[in-house]
């Protein structure tokens, strides 16, 4: 599945595909070892490409941009959802952090995060922009986000989430037989 999203001030291209490997690009070091983090452990692979065509910020519109684009591929890629077991969550440690992550691919966007990160940057990422990613990816996808994490590095931290995360949406997006919802529909 496929989404380009290209303003006057970011081009991000997503391309998922499943049983390869994922391949990363973008100007900000970080936020490529995290996509590649979340595509492998969510058992995704393809392409992401996203460059900055006017650097306004710290990368703000670019992290945000790639959620936006992540999300309506993953939203396209589930389609109507009905055959996917819709639940999965992940407990991951990672030396010193810990990470808790569930989510609900019903097509109800809701997020909840819980992270106490510094306000400062980890290979060109504002840690601050974790929660706003985590939020956007889950108001593009239509799913429901629950992230909890803690420990004393930042870099540990965010990465450790990104994998519970991945993890998370792999067991959710896996197949099912029928419709999982008493409504016998979803969203």
């Amino acid at each position: 599945m496929s989404y380009v999203r290209e303003t006057a001030e970011t081009y991000v291209a997503v391309s998922l595909k499943a049983g390869e490997r994922p391949r990363v690009e973008t100007p900000i070091p970080f936020l490529t070892h995290m996509l590649e983090t979340f595509l492998l452990y969510a058992g995704l692979g393809g392409t992401v490409e996203a460059r900055e065509k006017r650097r306004l910020d710290d990368g703000h519109h670019l992290i945000e941009d790639v959620a936006i684009a992540l999300g309506r591929a993953l939203d396209q890629m589930l389609g109507d959802r009905g055959r996917i077991a819709r639940f999965g969550w992940a407990a991951v440690p990672m030396d010193d952090a810990f990470a808790l992550a569930a989510v609900d691919l019903g097509g109800r966007a809701y997020w909840v995060v819980k992270a106490k990160l510094p306000p400062a940057d980890v290979g060109g990422y504002p840690l601050r922009m974790f929660p706003h990613w985590v939020r956007t990816l889950a108001s593009e996808a239509r799913a429901t986000i629950h992230v909890y994490t803690r420990g004393v590095d930042p870099h540990h931290k965010v990465e450790a989430a990104h994998k519970a995360l991945g993890l998370a949406f792999r067991q959710a997006m896996s197949p099912r037989g029928d419709v999982l919802s008493t409504k016998g529909v979803l969203g």
